[in-house]
């Protein structure tokens, strides 16, 4: 009997080390939403910060296994965006109040312009914090983000409007996770971390964190303008295979940005570049930041 099944399953020592570096469970206000947030070597305030931001329906502990490669040079923080992991819902979903998220964040842990990585939908948030609030964030660094850069390009997927579903088990919750898109090559023990921090349990049976009440942004914007007018130093990585960001679109994106840097590809990286290819975003990020 081969033993690869179940080695798949074991998560390396890399991974049980990074998970073992210790992190504080913290709360802020931001405009009357409790915003959630981890944070490591909380006491070392000389170091610089750098604040990790999730993509769509995601959470902070996505960048559980990332984050602690950074703890020698930095400060670091990963955060819940308002309506998604363990932070409060919104009435309105908007750039403003997930910027909001973001500054209140940044406030709370004492940062004097920090680096600011987004993945995906974070990626997004961090860009329109470093045009409204330049004076807020020192660098970005943005990882496998699609942004709409010309008039009629509706993001919302038709699986991103529908309801939660109440799981009776929480086995039966865990069954059913699934990343959009699905195109991930993801290690099992990665997607077993995730899943378990993705999950709640609620009156009827166990169901996802993130709120469904309202989608994000009805229809993204065109963010052209918006980008041009972006003077903090920002660098764009991407996934090699991503089905989100394409070759071109990442130039284009770079290309709309002053003095961007990139487009940076991962090999052998779907859109999900931090769960494919863990610790090629890592070296990547610390080339780019140290």
């Amino acid at each position: 009997m081969s033993d690869t099944p179940v080695l798949d399953f074991l998560p390396p020592e890399w991974f049980t080390r990074a998970l073992a570096v210790p992190c504080e469970s913290r709360y802020v206000n931001a405009g009357g939403t409790a915003i959630h947030y981890l944070i490591w070597n909380e006491h070392e305030t000389r170091k610089p910060g750098l604040v990790f931001a999730h993509g769509f329906r995601a959470h902070a502990r996505w960048w559980s296994f990332i984050a602690p490669f950074f703890v020698e040079r930095f400060r670091v923080v990963a955060f819940d965006f308002s309506g998604m992991g363990d932070s409060g819902n919104r009435d309105e979903y908007t750039d403003e109040n997930y910027t909001r998220d973001l500054l209140a964040v940044i406030d709370a842990a004492g940062f004097d312009r920090p680096v600011v990585v987004g993945h995906s939908f974070g990626g997004g948030r961090v860009l329109h914090a470093c045009a409204d609030h330049p004076d807020e964030v020192g660098r970005a660094v943005i990882v496998d983000s699609h942004l709409q850069l010309h008039d009629g390009e509706p993001r919302i997927r038709a699986q991103e409007l529908r309801p939660k579903k109440i799981y009776p088990t929480y086995e039966a919750a865990r069954a059913r996770f699934r990343l959009i898109p699905s195109d991930n090559v993801a290690a099992p023990y990665i997607i077993n971390y995730v899943a378990e921090h993705s999950i709640k349990r609620v009156d009827d049976g166990y169901t996802w964190k993130f709120d469904d009440t309202r989608p994000r942004l009805g229809i993204h914007h065109n963010v052209s303008g918006m980008l041009q007018r972006i003077e903090v130093p920002v660098s764009f990585v991407y996934g090699d295979h991503s089905l989100i960001v394409t070759h071109e679109h990442a130039a284009e994106i770079v290309a709309h940005i002053p003095g961007c840097r990139g487009p940076i590809a991962i090999p052998e990286a779907h859109h999900h570049v931090l769960l494919d290819q863990p610790l090629s975003l890592v070296a990547t990020l610390r080339a780019l930041l140290y």
